[in-house]
């Protein structure tokens, strides 16, 4: 009886350390049968059937935008040794026959890996904007909005204790952004029409007009809303060598010399003259030392980048669009906006004084222009005439069916005059 004992301990004792010798019949993970295998063979069978290494995720994004990920590069792997491991048990456990496979993750990696992810599939929200046409015709280009990704709830659905627990395709979470500019906010203006339009002219065939049509496609198809400043020097940035600019005559004081960026007055002075006739408001304006020859007295507006900048202020209730074009030799600025019926905005400029300059004699000028050259203002070995001084001001008529229903003073405008000696034969302005 007592042997019959023994036996039967023994065999009880040893069925209980079967399933820490191999794997007990029956037991699965990812429905592959590792029964009666050892623990190191179970090992090897899960690495071989596995075929971890050419697992993916596809994520998908908008518009079915999608791309695949090795989960090695999410930092996913699975724990083979600790799935392994979990397998070792009694026998009296034999009933629990399936088993997850267990994963280790790389944290740093898988940080990394949703950065890069929230940067594939981010898309910035895009503004409405307005278009003009061939023919002048405004019209709005719709508005998008934009989606980032949610980092901690892509986190979540990549997460768990079991590599089942891993989605082969996911739909990303998303978060919408909705754009600043709406197209329904921009078609509420519509239409919008030519309310002002001014042209000036200049010669296309030297580096000047390089640097006007390089500054006024700056301008082209800027909006400026309601309330709204426009700086010319803020949108048309330095005129530097680096910016595209060429050497061409500017003004310095009364003097004309070479630099980058000459003739971006005439594309700011035309500016200037078409927002006057717009109803733009004058915030900042500086006329030239001397005249120019592309614009009357009184309607020049000079600039100097981080100096003399031209600032105007759209204090009418709709935006307004600038078109600009640069061809041929001739230079136009025109302003859409909301059209008031019947009225009609006209400048003008009033010469108040002028001031003769004091004439010089041929013992100062030798009789010649700079350079033995004739100066441009009288025969050579002639006294040369000098440029008068000029106090303008420049005034703003509205007109409704004929008559001036209102009159305002812009400004004053003071040209010097020429100094005794002549600087320079090439007075043009820039």
């Amino acid at each position: 009886m007592k042997r019959r004992f023994w036996v039967i301990l023994a065999v009880l004792i040893s069925m209980s350390l079967l399933g820490y010798l191999v794997v007990l019949p029956g037991t699965q993970v990812c429905g592959i049968d590792l029964g009666w295998l050892s623990f190191s063979q179970a090992a090897s069978v899960l690495e071989e059937a596995l075929s971890w290494e050419s697992r993916s995720l596809e994520l998908v994004g908008l518009d079915r935008d999608s791309q695949k990920y090795p989960m090695a590069s999410i930092g996913i792997s699975p724990d083979i040794e600790n799935t392994v491991r979990a397998l070792r048990r009694p026998l009296w456990l034999i009933s629990k026959r399936r088993y997850p496979l267990l994963l280790q993750v790389d944290q740093e990696r898988k940080a990394s890996w949703l950065d890069a992810v929230a940067e594939r599939f981010r898309q910035d929200p895009l503004d409405a904007s307005f278009n003009i046409t061939q023919d002048d015709r405004v019209e709005v280009i719709s508005s998008r909005p934009g989606v980032v990704v949610d980092k901690d709830a892509l986190a979540e659905s990549v997460s768990g204790d079991g590599w089942a627990e891993i989605p082969a395709r996911l739909y990303l979470p998303l978060v919408y952004i909705e754009p600043k500019v709406t197209t329904e906010q921009l078609e509420s203006h519509l239409p919008l029409e030519v309310i002002s339009s001014y042209s000036t002219y200049y010669q296309d065939t030297n580096d000047r007009a390089h640097n006007i049509s390089l500054a006024s496609s700056v301008l082209d198809e800027l909006t400026i809303s309601p309330g709204q400043v426009l700086s010319f020097n803020q949108i048309t940035g330095p005129r530097s060598k680096e910016n595209g600019y060429r050497k061409a005559g500017v003004f310095i004081g009364d003097q004309v010399v070479d630099d980058y960026g000459g003739g971006v007055c005439q594309v700011s002075t035309t500016l200037y003259v078409a927002l006057l006739k717009a109803g733009f408001e004058i915030v900042e304006r500086y006329n030239h030392g001397m005249p120019v020859s592309y614009v009357p007295l009184g309607l020049d507006a000079t600039v100097a980048y981080d100096i003399l900048d031209l600032k105007m202020k759209n204090c009418l209730d709709a935006p307004c669009i600038l078109k600009t074009e640069a061809k041929d030799g001739c230079l136009t600025v025109k302003v859409f906006g909301k059209k008031v019926p019947d009225l009609v905005i006209e400048l003008e400029a009033r010469v108040v004084k002028e001031i003769p300059a004091q004439p010089v004699s041929d013992s100062v000028t030798g009789g010649d222009g700079i350079n033995g050259e004739d100066g441009g203002n009288g025969d050579a070995g002639n006294t040369p005439k000098l440029r008068s001084g000029f106090m303008v001001e420049t005034w703003r008529k509205y007109i409704r069916d004929g008559n001036v229903v209102k009159m305002e003073k812009l400004n004053s405008s003071w040209y010097p005059p020429e100094k005794a000696v002549p600087s320079s034969d090439t007075r043009g302005g820039t």
